[in-house]
């Protein structure tokens, strides 16, 4: 979303009055800020001590058994071997593809197949990826079937095998961004257009059918709300724009440059 301009006020021609009525107002900020300042001290400190707790719990939960993919470079850490095979295939579905597209593939792609996400991770979502730490996480599938359905589809493994690939493309894409901040919007085109490219045609016609929307126009209509509101149509609407033949490949380079989808 554009951010609006930020307008300086003049504070040069105040009256006495109204530097009074300042004074008195900064001295009752100056309360608040003396009371807000060690609460926000004391969440971002829960916060950190929520990872670390997490960190643990999830190594005292359930055995975890470390493979690495067959002919990839992805190392995937897992309490139930069958979801770590269907990791392994929506990795390489990820990378294979990314890679047609001409980004970089990095030489390390952890992944972590969970009972529960990280606390900084949505309480909604089934996979996140931690840039802080350049880790992918996944829900088991077990815990991931709870969610019902997805993208308006009743969940199945195809639908986890998706999953996969758009956590991995959120990883790939952070090594090939060339500015320091992209926008969510463009984290989110990569990873999604990703997921659809490579899903099984016949599941990604049934998901397509559960959206009945246009391909996005352009920039303008690719913002932080349109994905906040409704992140799986942000999702396939991005899809039917990068489908376009005038976008495409280049307009995924253009987003990694920071000429597209930019704050």
């Amino acid at each position: 979303m554009a951010k609006g301009t930020f307008h300086r006020r003049s504070t040069t021609a105040l009256s006495a009055k109204k530097k009074g009525s300042e004074s008195r107002s900064f001295g009752f900020r100056k309360s608040i800020y003396a009371v807000a300042a060690p609460a926000l001290i004391v969440a971002v400190g829960v916060g950190l001590w929520q990872q670390v707790l997490f960190n643990k719990a999830v190594k005292a939960e359930m055995p975890v058994k470390e493979s690495r993919c067959s002919g990839q470079k992805v190392v995937v850490r897992s309490p139930v071997n069958a979801d770590a095979l269907i990791a392994c295939e929506g990795a390489r579905d990820a990378i294979e593809f990314l890679a047609s597209q001409d980004l970089d593939v990095p030489n390390d792609v952890p992944i972590e197949i969970v009972m529960k996400l990280p606390p900084v991770v949505s309480r909604s979502a089934a996979g996140g990826y931690l840039e802080s730490e350049r880790r992918v996480f996944i829900l088991v599938y077990s815990e991931f079937r709870n969610l019902k359905t997805w993208f308006g589809i009743p969940i199945n493994r195809s639908l986890y095998r998706s999953l996969v690939s758009q956590e991995v493309a959120h990883l790939v894409a952070d090594y090939n961004f060339k500015i320091p901040q992209p926008s969510i919007q463009a984290k989110e085109y990569m990873a999604y257009i990703t997921q659809l490219s490579t899903m099984e045609p016949a599941l990604r016609k049934r998901v397509m059918s559960h959206f009945h929307c246009k391909a996005f126009e352009g920039d303008w209509q690719m913002c932080t709300t349109i994905y906040m509101f409704d992140c799986m149509g942000f999702g396939v609407r991005a899809y039917l724009h990068f489908l376009n033949q005038v976008n495409g490949r280049d307009y995924l380079h253009s987003i990694l440059s920071g000429k597209a989808l930019v704050e």
